[in-house]
């Protein structure tokens, strides 16, 4: 059963891209030169969707674009974390080849615990990466809520930006928080959730360290620092 469902979401997230195509072709004059921000389904694409009657909820999709300089981007990292003791453990990551100055990227999760897809396109370069989340404790009657990025956030090369939070708990009462406090895992390690997870990305100018995937890199910091 697991092994179908994790399939299905590689499937979906691949259609999702199929759908989308490319909805970034460098600077749009409406976003800052280095940016992302959730991506707007075009009429075309919306009835598409209507037509092949997919739901969109398991699929956060964004449009991004890193400049179009000499010296622009040369990779992708995608990191999930895992808040541990009030630091962020990093579970996942993968490092790509990436020099198109614009693209979109697509997430598709219901629970991480039963699996997440991502996957990048540009336009000469597209990939995907796959990993679950995986609970030792079963989580299978506790809650599941997702915060996602939900404006257009300014970037900088090597700079984490956080796209979405999953907070998983048997609480019955519980608050949510804005995908900014992935800078501050020790407040939100005070809410005593079971399970907190997050999914990141981040452009550099440097090539990838591998051709596949880089072994992890140190944590952000623990301590509180919130933005704005």
């Amino acid at each position: 059963m697991r092994t179908k469902r994790y399939i299905a979401l590689i499937l979906a997230a691949a259609l999702a891209l199929a759908l989308c195509g490319c909805g970034a072709n460098g600077n749009d004059g409406k976003h800052a030169a280095m940016s992302i921000w959730p991506a707007q389904l075009s009429e075309e694409e919306a009835a598409l969707t209507e037509l092949l009657d997919i739901g969109m909820d398991p699929y956060r999709i964004y449009d991004f674009q890193m400049g179009d300089s000499p010296n622009g981007v040369q990779s992708i990292l995608i990191r999930a974390y895992e808040l541990s003791d009030g630091e962020w453990a990093v579970k996942s990551e993968s490092s790509r080849s990436f020099t198109d100055a614009a693209g979109r990227l697509a997430l598709t999760f219901g629970k991480m615990t039963d699996g997440v897809r991502v996957a990048w396109q540009g336009e000469s370069h597209s990939g995907g990466m796959s990993f679950t989340m995986e609970a030792e404790d079963d989580v299978s009657a506790m809650n599941f809520v997702t915060s996602k990025l939900s404006g257009t956030t300014a970037m900088e090369f090597d700079q984490e930006v956080p796209l979405v939070l999953q907070f998983v708990t048997s609480q019955n009462e519980f608050s949510t928080y804005d995908v900014d406090y992935f800078g501050m895992p020790r407040e939100l390690a005070k809410r005593g959730y079971e399970h907190v997870y997050a999914v990141t990305v981040a452009f550099s100018k440097n090539a990838p360290s591998s051709p596949d995937v880089t072994e992890p890199s140190a944590a952000p910091s623990a301590e509180p620092s919130p933005e704005g």
